[in-house]
């Protein structure tokens, strides 16, 4: 009998430790299912992003669900032809049709955009250009462009340290992967400063959308990465060129309707900028220039002032205007005014007048399919957004004047105050495969009343086309 309650009790302890096992194992289980289903809901938090992923027009990108760290590659491809159709020239040493075969072919830019976020609103962007290199060159030169390190700050803005772009005009900041047409006008070409050594604030959309200023302090020549001190100011041993310095502004007012007179909605980006260069310790100073019709594979030049000598400041200044209407017209009108002062104690020739240059354009293309958007954080144009071939014809009218003389006929610059003048037409159409794939041809027509590189008023004519990917 003993034995019979002794082999229920022994039953009975493995049923309620069989029991208790099953439950803690059930606990483990139900655990277990809570955390999968905690990690399932963090990997889904961002749509994604805690993978690479490819996004259209911003590259491949490895981004944390988190949205601090980032690692970012993209990038633009400009591949050129142009045919030279005409150039009449009065100069003797070239008559009428003398053109040669008139035909160029180039890739205009191969630049990688390389980025990425390290948390706490810090970030870097490095930018280097296959497509540098001196005319019928075989071998190119890799330039750095972008080449800086950024600190957003919420409610403030954002402060770059590096081989920046300032605040300038319209055309300068827009990006080359937006512009309507393959090259930025003439009076840009003269009067900018692209990327300089320096630290740039820029709103960054922190005060909003409607209003964007961006401002900056620099030294040296573009994208000179390194700025050494030495020697190079003593006479005869140098331009001192590494150790210029100056600075710009440009501010931007963003307005949006949805009701204007032209029955549609209305964009508007108005803007102002100025932008200083101090180059005193200078023995001369190599001025921009402008390619004809602004094709980028001509040689010729006939806006180019040349070396300066003893010049003591370059400053330029000009408002802009953008204006999209029922998101399919767009007109942007820029003009710029530019003048170069000269110390005479450093040149031993006595007081010489300032050299003033003049320039403007304005453009006028429509959307067919597609639609045109300002950026109001970046002050400028944005990508046409276009899901599948849409076309666009467009015109532009530019014209600079870079010749100046002083109050007696005597010539400011070096080329004896004749730096060319002239002005250029230029007609035709973008098609848009994509918002990332577009093909462009243009016609130009320039009549420079002075032709520097001619010494000679000039009429030309030229055709190009670009095939252009950004990725």
């Amino acid at each position: 009998m003993n034995k019979y309650y002794v082999g229920l009790a022994v039953m009975a302890t493995g049923a309620f430790i069989g029991t208790a096992s099953a439950q803690d194992y059930g606990a483990q289980i139900d655990a277990l299912q809570n955390e999968v289903l905690k990690m399932k809901q963090e990997m889904s938090k961002g749509s994604g992003d805690s993978k690479a992923y490819f996004k259209k027009g911003k590259g491949l990108s490895i981004k944390s669900s988190d949205g601090k760290y980032e690692f970012k590659i993209g990038g633009r491809m400009m591949y050129d032809l142009t045919q030279l159709i005409d150039y009449e020239s009065g100069n003797s040493n070239m008559t009428q049709h003398e053109t040669g075969n008139g035909f160029g072919a180039e890739f205009r830019r191969l630049r990688f955009d390389i980025k990425g976020k390290i948390g706490n609103g810090w970030a870097w962007v490095i930018q280097p250009d296959f497509a540098e290199g001196t005319n019928n060159s075989k071998v190119r030169n890799v330039v750095i462009k972008d080449a800086f390190i950024s600190k957003s700050i919420k409610g403030v803005g954002k402060l770059s340290f590096g081989n920046v772009k300032s605040g300038q005009g319209l055309y300068e900041n827009t990006s080359s992967n937006n512009l309507i047409f393959m090259e930025r006008p003439l009076h840009n070409e003269m009067m900018n400063f692209a990327q300089r050594m320096g630290i740039v604030y820029d709103t960054s959309g922190a005060l909003g959308k409607q209003f964007h200023a961006k401002m900056g302090i620099f030294s040296g020549l573009e994208s000179g990465l390194v700025q050494p001190i030495g020697d190079s100011g003593v006479p005869g041993n140098g331009d001192n060129e590494s150790e210029h310095y100056g600075a710009s502004i440009a501010a931007h007012y963003h307005y949006k309707s949805d009701t204007p007179l032209v029955g549609g909605p209305l964009s508007t980006l108005f803007g102002y900028h100025f932008g200083y260069l101090n180059m005193s310790g200078s023995e001369t100073y190599d001025t921009n220039s402008a390619r004809a019709n602004g094709v980028h594979t001509f040689v010729d030049k006939p806006i180019d002032i040349g070396n300066l000598t003893s010049a003591e400041s370059h400053t330029f200044h000009g408002p802009q205007l953008s204006m999209i209407f029922n998101d399919a017209l767009l007109f942007q009108a820029e003009y710029q005014i530019g003048k170069y002062t000269f110390d005479p104690r450093n040149s031993g020739l006595g007081t010489r007048d300032d050299y003033n240059i003049y320039g403007g354009s304005a453009s006028l293309s429509y959307a067919i399919t597609g639609k045109y958007k300002h950026s109001g954080k970046k002050g400028a144009v944005g990508g046409l957004k276009c899901k599948r071939h849409c076309f666009v014809p467009k015109y532009q009218y530019e014209w600079i004047d870079a010749n100046d003389f002083d109050n007696v006929g005597t010539g400011v610059g070096s080329r004896d105050g004749g730096g060319g003048a002239g002005q250029v037409h230029t007609v035709g159409f973008n098609h848009y495969f994509n918002s990332n794939v577009r093909a462009m041809l243009e016609y130009a027509y320039g009549e420079y009343d002075y032709d520097n590189a001619r010494g000679t008023p000039s009429d030309i004519s030229t055709i190009q086309a670009r095939l252009h990917l950004k990725w």
